[in-house]
């Protein structure tokens, strides 16, 4: 298995006059990211949309989740592949689907990965007053997430 990380870059962010926060996402590769190094996102949402995805897996009530990035046609689709594997697709949207990276990952690694990203994103809006309905919602999503977790090292 390869070494892929979902990444935050906090030193990037802002808030938009709506009052979502964006801020520097991407899923690293090593050598590449998806969808790009310098992606930036609304990632209080995108952030929620994955530990949604990894909640449902991790539950069993699917095989297989699709997250979107909100400023592209990009999304990851996760799918269980092998027990102690998840497999990480990588897609382009448009007149046709076009296949960008694809890597294995277990799923510990991936759910540390996006837990930390996620308290991240949390923190960044904490420390800048940037506390909305949003990162209410992430921040209730994350705790269902954490005691998935908890049930499954138990």
């Amino acid at each position: 298995m390869q070494t892929i990380a979902l990444k935050i870059n906090p030193k990037y962010a802002g808030r938009s006059q709506a009052g979502v926060v964006w801020a520097g996402l991407c899923l690293d590769f090593g050598d590449r990211a998806f969808p790009d190094p310098r992606w930036s996102d609304f990632v209080v949402v995108v952030l929620t949309w994955w530990v949604n995805a990894l909640t449902i897996l991790l539950r069993g009530n699917s095989r297989r989740q699709e997250v979107m990035f909100m400023e592209g046609p990009f999304a990851v689709i996760i799918e269980v592949a092998v027990a102690g594997a998840w497999r990480l697709t990588c897609v382009e949207r448009g007149l046709r689907n076009v296949m960008k990276e694809q890597g294995t990952i277990e799923p510990k690694e991936l759910l540390s990965n996006v837990v930390s990203c996620a308290e991240a994103a949390l923190a960044l809006c904490q420390e800048n007053d940037w506390w909305s309905s949003d990162a209410d919602a992430l921040d209730s999503n994350l705790r269902a997430l954490k005691m998935e977790i908890a049930m499954r090292t138990n």
